[in-house]
């Protein structure tokens, strides 16, 4: 996640917890080796269950094999859809732009 991304890009690993979830997950304690929530129970928030709230469509993706389905499914649902796609907390988001600089800077990798 982003966080993480900053956290390992730019402070040598540090980590601030930004943790949300059960505390007896073992993610709370940083012993989950970066794999993060990935069943539908261990989700907080529940932004699959918020958009059914509204009446909206949703799902959840949690393996990468079922990714390009769940994709069909929401582009061919018939108004607001909420993809819940789970990827390890450890995964960076790129590409980035450094605070403080210009996509002149922009990291690609």
């Amino acid at each position: 996640g982003m966080v993480v991304q900053w956290e390992d890009r730019f402070m040598q690993g540090n980590r601030a917890h930004t943790y949300l979830g059960p505390i007896d997950h073992p993610e709370w304690s940083g012993d989950a080796g970066g794999v993060g929530r990935t069943a539908q129970e261990h989700r907080y928030a529940d932004f699959v269950q918020i958009a059914h709230g509204y009446g909206c469509g949703g799902a959840y993706v949690e393996k990468k094999a079922d990714l390009p389905a769940a994709i069909e499914e929401m582009i061919s649902y018939d108004g607001p859809y909420v993809l819940d796609v789970c990827v390890p907390y450890t995964e960076h988001v790129l590409p980035m732009i450094p605070s403080g600089h210009t996509v002149k800077d922009i990291i690609m990798e």
